[in-house]
């Protein structure tokens, strides 16, 4: 009983999390309009992906891995900013790899088209394996916690600074 919560538990939030994060193969939230050539250095997401619904898809992501923006993307030694087009870190050609590969996986084995129940269809995201950890194979090693905790949350407390750490503005 408890077994068949937590599957459910764990099904449910995958889903939700696929639903909310990956929007590959649907029309692309316009969100705040951008112009084709703003985006510099996207390989394997759309190229008219709003601003919003690219913001979405990496938070999507910092929360199943755990991290921050700069596991991937590299700052800019010049200005001390994040370089979000630069491809100096593995990390992001990885990541793209890993984007592929469940995009792969997802279109190879669910019927989304034919599906009655579309909503119930279990896709394969990043968080099914990543589990808030920056890798896989260490959160599948370690041991499923009873107590299931949103990915939000769990992506909270570890994106959360330091106590005593300084907060960054939004400008």
């Amino acid at each position: 009983m408890k077994t068949n919560r937590i599957m459910a538990s764990l099904g449910v939030l995958a889903l939700m999390f696929s639903i909310f994060s990956f929007t590959t193969s649907r029309q692309i939230d316009t969100g705040k309009a951008i112009s084709s050539s703003e985006w510099k250095n996207l390989k394997v997401l759309p190229q008219n992906i709003s601003e919003d619904s690219l913001k979405g898809l990496m938070r999507g992501y910092n929360a199943a891995l755990g991290v921050k923006c700069n596991f991937c993307h590299a700052e800019n030694p010049d200005t001390k900013k994040m370089d979000f087009a630069s491809d100096a870190k593995k990390e992001k050609e990885f990541a793209r790899h890993m984007i592929v590969m469940t995009r792969d996986i997802n279109a190879k084995n669910f019927n989304w088209e034919n599906a009655k129940n579309p909503e119930m269809i279990n896709v394969v995201t990043c968080v099914m394996c990543h589990r808030g950890n920056e890798s896989p194979t260490k959160s599948l090693i370690e041991p499923v916690n009873v107590e299931l905790k949103n990915v939000k949350d769990v992506a909270k407390e570890k994106l959360a600074p330091a106590s005593g750490s300084a907060k960054v503005e939004k400008k």
